[in-house]
């Protein structure tokens, strides 16, 4: 049986094991990480298999008023496509998916902060409009991975629910924590997952439940412990 590339969303808090299973994927790979952290995971659990890892340092960050993102995400997306059209990887990680698209984001905002300067206006945030352009380039990071026949693993932090009801003037915390990135990523993906660690034997057990899953919708809620590719593999295409 041929095993089709799949795209997979793993969402976490920190130190939950995103980057573990990301790692276990077909070699050879490409991590893009913008937070310093996968170098050490493969230096202590991959050292001899081909991952390679491109690390983007961001500028420190003082204001929202500085104009910084557009070099950061267009040096991060020539290179991306370059990878995705090499022929040389069998999987591609973004570490996090949460960093790309808040540099996606201001991007985009800085691109029409200049085109509204050289009208001789100012712009603060983006229309409701302009987040179509936010989204064509996160999708595009889906899609050129799909069509290539590459695996992607997009890591993501998690981050507290708040919703504002009706008639309420301040939010509240829901007790729930989602996807902190961009909103559309669980559509894009194939396999959406979300990672815990729990102690058992006083040891720290690496915990994935599938959310959805394209090929298999009877996935939804399995948990796994120290899962890995293969075993993903297995559980949705047979041995």
């Amino acid at each position: 049986m041929v095993i089709p590339n799949i795209l997979v969303s793993t969402s976490g808090l920190p130190k939950s094991g995103k980057n573990y299973l990301a790692f276990t994927f077909p070699k050879p790979m490409k991590v893009y990480c913008f937070n310093g952290g996968a170098e050490f995971v493969r230096t202590k659990y991959f050292a001899d298999e081909e991952i390679e890892i491109e690390n983007y340092t961001l500028p420190i960050i003082e204001s929202t008023d500085m104009i910084w993102a557009v070099p950061v995400w267009d040096k991060f997306y020539q290179q991306y496509k370059k990878d995705a059209t090499s022929g040389k990887y069998q999987t591609l990680v973004l570490d996090t998916g949460t960093e790309v698209e808040n540099i996606c984001q201001q991007a985009v905002l800085e691109e029409a902060m200049d085109t509204a300067a050289e009208k001789g206006k100012e712009k603060e945030r983006l229309a409701t409009t302009e987040y179509l352009a936010r989204n064509l380039k996160m999708k595009a990071l889906f899609d050129l991975a799909r069509n290539q026949g590459l695996n992607l693993v997009i890591l993501n932090y998690l981050r507290e629910k708040w919703v504002r009801e009706r008639g309420e003037k301040t939010a509240t915390n829901t007790g729930e924590l989602v996807l902190d990135g961009w909103q559309r990523t669980e559509a894009q993906a194939d396999v959406n997952m979300e990672m815990t660690v729990k102690q058992k034997a006083n040891k720290a057990v690496m915990v994935a439940t599938i959310k959805s899953c394209r090929f298999d919708r009877d996935l939804a809620g399995k948990q796994f412990e120290d899962t890995s590719y293969s075993e993903l593999i297995a559980l949705m295409f047979g041995e």
